[in-house]
């Protein structure tokens, strides 16, 4: 096995992981969201990750889930946003469990051995849509536009674009890649969705146990932008920052410090919404 495999493969184990996150989640009598499959999608995987981290520490990962599935409510019920593409979009079960406006069409990009085992647990718990779905087989870091067109997607209308849980783990040039990909995709007045860290986290005493965790689990962070409105303006997106605990992502559940969102030489984690054009 080649060691880009190896990588797919880790990287893969991280959608189990969030499964298992939102398995907790929707166990909680104030839960932020209900994913009635997430267990199954778990898996023992799933599960036994989810049991050796406390629910603060990932409290983060649940109002993450919360505050896109919001964004992408909002946004898709505007008439001019009917196409929906979820870049890595793992075992999370949006195009079931939200409640999608009429002619929401949705994308699921991810690795095949990912949407595989999404498709036998739903197949088998029957579960059904609430919108038109279309999944595509695709490694985000090779090219995946033409597979993207060939489902039917149509770059002359507007689209909301989510890019969730994936680019802190590529190499910067990768995720620059992928932005101008989205980019030349996007007609204006798309929506734009996406969580980064900036370079401090790689480094902080604040971060180090999540970092060192994550690259023991050999899906280590490595992607970054210290600058995400400047590096998305400089692509045609007008953006705004936001991050848990936040006003607009707190939701009556954060109890960590909050530091300002742009506080220099701190570690941020941050929510991005943008708009093109």
């Amino acid at each position: 096995m080649n060691d880009h495999r190896i990588s797919e493969l880790s990287l893969g184990a991280t959608a189990y992981w969030t499964a298992g996150v939102r398995a907790r989640e929707s166990r909680r009598e104030d839960r932020l969201f209900n994913d009635p499959w997430a267990a199954a999608l778990a898996g023992e995987l799933g599960e036994t990750w989810i049991a050796q981290h406390s629910e603060e520490a990932t409290l983060p990962l649940v109002v993450r889930t919360r505050y896109f599935d919001d964004f992408l409510l909002r946004v898709s019920s505007q008439k001019c946003a009917r196409n929906v593409v979820i870049l890595a979009a793992g075992l999370d079960t949006r195009a079931f469990r939200i409640n999608w406006p009429p002619g929401a069409r949705v994308f699921e990009l991810d690795q095949p051995f990912v949407l595989h085992h999404k498709e036998s647990v739903l197949r088998f718990s029957e579960a059904q849509p609430t919108c038109e779905r279309r999944t595509i087989h695709s490694d985000l870091t090779q090219p995946w536009k033409d597979a993207l067109l060939e489902s039917g997607f149509d770059p002359n209308e507007s689209s909301v674009w989510l890019l969730e849980g994936l680019l802190f783990y590529l190499p910067n040039d990768a995720v620059a890649h992928i932005f101008d990909a989205v980019s030349a995709l996007a007609a204006p007045g798309s929506r734009l969705g996406c969580d980064i860290i900036n370079g401090a986290v790689l480094s902080s005493p604040y971060t180090k146990a999540w970092i060192d965790m994550q690259a023991r689990s050999g899906a280590p962070w490595i992607g970054f932008l210290d600058d995400p409105e400047s590096f998305l303006a400089g692509r045609g997106w007008s953006a705004s920052l936001t991050q848990a605990g936040q006003q607009d992502a707190n939701y009556g559940r954060w109890t960590l410090p909050i530091l300002p969102v742009k506080m220099p030489n701190m570690p941020h984690y941050w929510f991005v919404t943008a708009k093109k054009g």
